[in-house]
C-alpha cells in the first residue's frame, strides 16, 4: 500500500511536469547562438570517443550521454564540463516520460556555446514512475555517480567539473563526493576512493530532500518503502545523519529556537533551486510542510545562493525544466541573476 502511495505521489509530480514543459524558460533561448560543428551523438548514448575511454578505465557498465567522436578540433573541451545527475525514476535521456531527463537543460547549454563534449549525464537506479518507491541511495548507484564524475573530469583534462543534480540525485551526489567506503544500512558497501569534493567547482541542487521528506516520516518511525527507508529519505535516518554530519534538529540561541546548521557544502560554489509548490518535497497546500526543523528541506547549508519559487509551474519537475537559464548562470558565472 505504501509503495502504491509513493507511486501515486510521483505520478502527481509527473502531471505538473507535463504542464511545466509547456511553459517558457526563464530566459529567451537564442537560436542564433553558435554551437560549433562538433558531432552530436544525442542523448541516448555516449559519443564513441568517450565510450572508448570509459571501456578502457573499467567503466563500461555506465550509460548516459556525453562526448563525441573526438575531443579535439571543433570538439575541443574549453568550457568546464557539466555533469547532470537525474532524480528518482528519471533517466538521462528523458525516455522515462514525462519526467524529461536533462534534454531541456542540455539544449539550453548548447545554445550558449557548450559542445556535446562538454555536457554529460549518467543513468542510475530504476527508471519509470512505478519504480518511484523502489529507488534509494543504493551502493551501486552511488558508485556509478562517483566513477562518472571522476571519469568526466579525467577525460576532459579540466581541473574541475560542474555538477547539476535533481531530486534523489542531489543527496546521491552529496554522498558520492565524500568518497571513502559507502555502506548501506543493510551492510552492502562499496569503496569509492578519495573524496572528490575538490574537483567540483559548482554544485547545483534542485528539489533535493537534504533534510529528508515529511511524507516519509522520521526514522525509525518512517514509511517502510526503500525510498523512505534507512538508506532513503526518512528524516534523520542513518544515511542522512552520515551525509549531513549530524541530525537535523533545533537548538536554543538567545531565547529563540533555531535550526541547526548541517555540514552540506559540495564543491567550491553551491546553489539550490527550491519551491514551496514542490508537490513531492513539500505539500503545496501547506507551505510549512516543506520545512524539516524550520528549514526548507531543499536548502543547502553553506550555499552561495539560490532561487526560491512559490507557485506553479515551479513544482518538483518544473524546478528542473523551467530553470535552465539559472542553472547556466550558476555554473558559468557563479551568480543567480
Amino acid at each position: 500500500m505504501k509503495k502504491l502511495v509513493m507511486a501515486v505521489l510521483l505520478m502527481g509530480a509527473l502531471v505538473f511536469t507535463s504542464c511545466a514543459k509547456s511553459g517558457e524558460l526563464d530566459s529567451n533561448v537564442s537560436a542564433g547562438d553558435s554551437k560549433g560543428t562538433c558531432y552530436d551523438p544525442g542523448v541516448n548514448a555516449f559519443g564513441s570517443h568517450f565510450q572508448s575511454y570509459l571501456n578502457s578505465t573499467g567503466n563500461s557498465d555506465l550509460t548516459g550521454f556525453g562526448g563525441s567522436t573526438t575531443k579535439t578540433g571543433d570538439c575541443a573541451i574549453v568550457n568546464q564540463p557539466v555533469v547532470f545527475i537525474h532524480g528518482n525514476g528519471d533517466n538521462a535521456s528523458g525516455s522515462a516520460l514525462p519526467m524529461g531527463g536533462w534534454v531541456t537543460s542540455r539544449n539550453y547549454f548548447k545554445t550558449k556555446g557548450y559542445k556535446p563534449s562538454e555536457l554529460y549525464a549518467v543513468n542510475y537506479g530504476k527508471s519509470g514512475a512505478m519504480n518511484a518507491a523502489l529507488n534509494y541511495h543504493a551502493a551501486p548507484n552511488i558508485s556509478k555517480i562517483y566513477r562518472f564524475i571522476v571519469a568526466v573530469k579525467n577525460y576532459s583534462g579540466q581541473a574541475k567539473v560542474d555538477v547539476i543534480a535533481h531530486s534523489l540525485g542531489v543527496t546521491s551526489v552529496r554522498a558520492a563526493v565524500k568518497g571513502g567506503t559507502y555502506k548501506e544500512y543493510t551492510g552492502t558497501s562499496v569503496y569509492l576512493g578519495a573524496s572528490i569534493n575538490g574537483i567540483v567547482d559548482t554544485f547545483v541542487g534542485i528539489s533535493g530532500a537534504n533534510r529528508g521528506l515529511n511524507s516519509c516520516g522520521s526514522w525509525p518511525l518512517n514509511n517502510w518503502t526503500p525510498t523512505c527507508g534507512p538508506t532513503g529519505l526518512s528524516i534523520n535516518n542513518p544515511f542522512l545523519v552520515a551525509v549531513n554530519g549530524g541530525k537535523a534538529s533545533m537548538y536554543l540561541s538567545w531565547g529563540t529556537w533555531k535550526p541547526n546548521t548541517l555540514k552540506m557544502k559540495v564543491g567550491s560554489y553551491t546553489y539550490s533551486i527550491m519551491s514551496y509548490a514542490d508537490e513531492l518535497g513539500c505539500m503545496p497546500a501547506m507551505p510549512t510542510y516543506c520545512y524539516v526543523y524550520a528549514r526548507h528541506t531543499s536548502y543547502l547549508d553553506g550555499q552561495n545562493g539560490g532561487k526560491v519559487y512559490y507557485s506553479y509551474p515551479y513544482g518538483h519537475m518544473g524546478n528542473k525544466e523551467q530553470t535552465a537559464y539559472y542553472q547556466y548562470k550558476m555554473v558559468k558565472y557563479h551568480t543567480t541573476n
